[in-house]
């Protein structure tokens, strides 16, 4: 086809006319001008039409109404920065929009497979977009779920038509013989309508498009492929401009697509409940024994006597059972090491089942025949030394005797220096206190609670580059366990580990006796002689370390964003009286932000935490005098309020009120749904089951809240 670019003359002479008719006799009149507005260009931009369907986290909201988001989308503004286009945006699904692109109506769609055939019709570039996944999913609560791949016999599955994903669900059905029935669709609306109403059991989609809120499983894995920004046949002139963008954008920033997958795909859905294999292992081995490290706090460590285990290892290991529902089943028996090695060792010899902490190094794990988990939790280091930071600073490094992790990292980062092993980090630090040796490597989370000791004033330390990752292991060939404790770990709350650790660091910095007498001296000679003054001392003290452990139990049960108690505090107020009849003048209150992914997804995530923030100030005005107001998730909040001889319903107008005159910097308004039960209501209730109630309410508040703006819940 001949292609004309329009431009007005200001004098058009003869070899333009014979030029044009000629363009008018192969063309037609009514092909040549739609062929030409399509490539002109306005302001030197050139015109290129995208196919513009919506998917989630790829391309997401449409026609002008919304600001468009999504990898897909990003993608597209980052090449029209190097190629100088300017998209018109042609809506609509992706059946009717495919269709335009191969007959060339459509110039670009984002999210293209590459497949022998397709290359036939669609012009590929070089650099692909992405990678993804496709799954089967179910929802959670579905029984096939527990079955795995056998689960899915004879089931209903939908598929989008005309994908690559239908191309997979067809090629696996024929090939395991599940005598699955194929339900294509046009679009994701009907095929989840018809997952939700039950027409279908199943549905097949993109490990990137399905996230943890949306309740569904991965039961069984199709296949994969790399995905394109592809361009139609009939625009060969495009295709070299989107190459020269990609390679402009790979050669100054080389992990763009990278960040770009990370920022719109990191939530991807994971599974909690246990699939069969996992649940009759578990049903095999009523107790799971853990292996820890002594003298590792925040890690891990052991009281005094011996009897009891301490540090993050305890809290990891009970909520991983929580999250997974089998603290009912299954118990736990903590068994203490002094040596990476022979923690290993009773690894390998059964003695133990999981061991904690692991460095996250696989040549070491492949070395002593271990599986590592997923990682819990990543931290730096600090290189700690005294007087003045030179060339001699890292000559002989002290390291604790069978802490392999911190050798490992020592000998890898000061391979020139002599290295000098200790009982324990206490003698450690004194050997560089002392001069014995000139410093010590030691974890970022350690380093503030040991050098707030006295005796290690005279200390310093900087922060090392290199990060140290720590992680659980198991024997190798034991997957089935392997599985139980990643899944486990994968679904524990955001930055649970890291958490954690905060009411463990302030042990490792508790006053002891070297450090009061370092700190209190003249008071201790006067006290030799004056006896009051020794007594004085010593209440100083007590009231420093009892002021010290408020300090870290309010670190411990408060939201750092809000200030409001956290899930924790709520969680043990609701074990003390969650079972028992609650008293008279009680109001408990659910509350939960309407709208936080449209404003994150929008405006940003500083106008989401704005949001969160001035909800909870609204709360704590109105809530504050009459109870404890919790942050018990990202938005959601509970309170539990009494009070005598008052008007519950009057106190909810009030909140409510305050927060529909709320107004912030980044966004201008404020809906929370609110679900209330009070005890005039049920007087004979448990707080469980008041909690319940208020539960349920909350969310026929959110239902009506999204049935009165017309919204769909699923994408705000």
């Amino acid at each position: 086809m001949i292609r004309v670019k329009y431009k007005k003359y200001k004098f058009i002479g003869r070899a333009a006319a014979i030029f044009l008719c000629v363009a008018f006799f192969f063309n037609g009149v009514t092909a040549f001008f739609p062929q030409t507005k399509a490539n002109a260009t306005e302001a030197g931009r050139k015109k290129v039409r995208v196919g513009y369907y919506i998917s989630k986290n790829m391309q997401e909201d449409s026609e002008g109404h919304k600001n468009k988001s999504g990898l897909g989308y990003e993608y597209l503004q980052k090449i029209s920065y190097y190629s100088n286009w300017e998209y018109e945006y042609v809506y609509g699904g992706w059946e009717e929009l495919f269709a335009k692109f191969m007959n060339g109506q459509v110039d670009v769609m984002a999210g293209i497979s590459k497949t022998p055939e397709r290359e036939k019709k669609i012009l590929f570039p070089s650099f692909i977009m992405g990678s993804e996944n496709y799954y089967v999913y179910a929802y959670e609560d579905n029984p096939i779920v527990t079955l795995g791949s056998e689960g899915l016999k004879n089931c209903k599955i939908g598929a989008n038509k005309n994908t690559l994903m239908e191309a997979c669900l067809r090629e696996w059905n024929e090939k395991k013989k599940r005598g699955v029935q194929i339900q294509t669709y046009s679009g994701n609306d009907a095929l989840y309508q018809d997952l939700n109403n039950g027409t279908i059991d199943a549905i097949v989609d993109t490990d990137n498009a399905v996230e943890a809120e949306d309740r569904l499983i991965p039961i069984v894995r199709l296949g994969a492929s790399e995905y394109y920004l592809a361009v139609t046949k009939q625009r060969p002139d495009i295709l070299e401009e989107l190459n020269t963008a990609q390679d402009k954008i790979m050669s100054t920033d080389p992990n763009f697509t990278k960040k770009l997958t990370e920022k719109y795909f990191s939530n991807t859905a994971i599974g909690a409940k246990l699939q069969k294999d996992e649940e009759e292992w578990l049903k095999k081995n009523k107790q799971i024994r853990v292996g820890y490290l002594v003298d590792y706090m925040p890690f891990s460590d052991r009281s005094k006597d011996g009897k009891e285990v301490m540090g993050i290892v305890k809290d990891v290991m009970e909520e991983i059972l929580k999250e997974l529902g089998q603290m009912n089943n299954v118990s736990l028996r903590y068994v203490g090491y002094h040596k990476t090695e022979e923690l290993i060792r009773a690894l390998k010899t059964d003695a133990i089942d999981v061991a904690f902490p692991i460095d996250d190094d696989v040549g070491m794990a492949d070395k002593n025949g271990i599986f590592l988990s997923e990682s819990l939790i990543t931290t730096s280091m600090d290189l700690v030394f005294k007087g003045k930071y030179s060339e001699d600073t890292t000559k002989v490094i002290a390291v604790k005797k069978g802490n392999e992790i911190q050798e490992e990292y020592t000998k890898v980062h000061y391979p020139k220096a002599k290295i000098r092993y200790y009982q324990n980090f206490e003698q450690a630090l004194d050997a560089v206190r002392y001069g014995e040796a000139n410093s010590i490597v030691i974890n970022n989370l350690r380093t503030d609670g040991f050098l707030s000791h006295a005796r290690y004033k005279g200390l310093k330390s900087i922060n090392l580059v290199d990060t140290s990752s720590r992680c659980m292991a198991v024997k190798a060939g034991n997957n089935k366990l392997l599985s139980i404790v990643n899944r486990g770990i994968t679904n524990l709350p955001t930055n649970f580990a890291m958490v954690a650790t905060y009411p463990y660091i302030g042990s490792l910095g508790k006053m002891q006796l070297e450090d009061f007498v370092e700190e209190n001296w003249l008071a201790i000679f006067v006290s030799i002689t004056i006896a009051i003054v020794f007594i004085s001392a010593l209440a100083a003290f007590l009231v420093n370390s009892r002021r010290k452990r408020k300090m870290l139990d309010s670190i411990a049960h408060h939201d750092s964003m809000t200030g409001l108690f956290n899930r924790r505090a709520f969680d043990e107020q609701m074990d003390q009286e969650g079972n028992h009849v609650s008293n008279q003048n009680l109001l408990l209150l659910e509350m939960d932000l309407n709208g936080l992914k449209r404003a994150n997804d929008t405006l940003g995530h500083a106008a989401g935490d704005e949001m969160i923030q001035g909800a909870a100030t609204c709360m704590k005005e109105i809530l504050g005098p009459y109870g404890k107001v919790y942050r018990t998730g990202g938005d959601e909040f509970v309170a539990i309020l009494r009070g005598k001889n008052l008007d519950w319903s009057k106190v909810i107008r009030e909140l409510s009120d305050t927060f529909c005159s709320w107004s912030g910097y980044y966004s201008k308004n404020l809906s929370v749904a609110i679900g209330s039960c009070s005890s005039d209501e049920k007087p004979t209730a448990t707080m469980n089951e008041m909690m319940a109630e208020a539960d349920r309410r909350l969310y026929q508040d959110k239902e009506n809240y999204y049935r009165r703006t017309g919204l769909e819940r699923r994408k705000y």
